[in-house]
């Protein structure tokens, strides 16, 4: 339904900003409910990130599109389900750290669960 794909998308947005990150495009006004985007921190590549992402963690996170500095959280479908963004999240976010970025996963992890509970019915 598309309140559970707002839903979903609520949790991961806020989870992208809680960490640190710049979710794109920098308004949820004109970003689509089926997809998170996120910029990567400065150095980093997509490949380089879904890589270590999906070797360390066996998560797929997607590319952005050709953009090289972005990459994807797909909830959509099937995807559109809490804990799968979540773990979306937490893996990227661990990945970075891994790859030497200053990102707070704890916060992010935080702040998606508590948009989840902030929204249950």
């Amino acid at each position: 339904s598309i309140a559970r794909h707002q839903r979903v998308f609520d949790a991961t947005w806020a989870g992208v900003e809680a960490m640190g990150l710049t979710p794109w495009p920098v308004s949820k006004d004109i970003a689509s409910a089926c997809v998170t985007a996120i910029r990567l921190p400065e150095g980093l590549g997509d490949e380089q990130v879904r890589d270590h992402v999906r070797e360390r963690y066996s998560v797929q996170l997607s590319s952005g599109q050709g953009a090289g500095d972005l990459v994807r959280i797909g909830h959509l479908g099937d995807t559109a389900r809490p804990m799968l963004a979540v773990a979306g999240l937490a893996a990227l976010g661990q990945g970075l750290r891994d790859l030497g970025a200053a990102v707070d996963v704890g916060a992010g992890v935080e702040a998606a669960m508590a948009s989840l509970s902030a929204s249950a019915g």
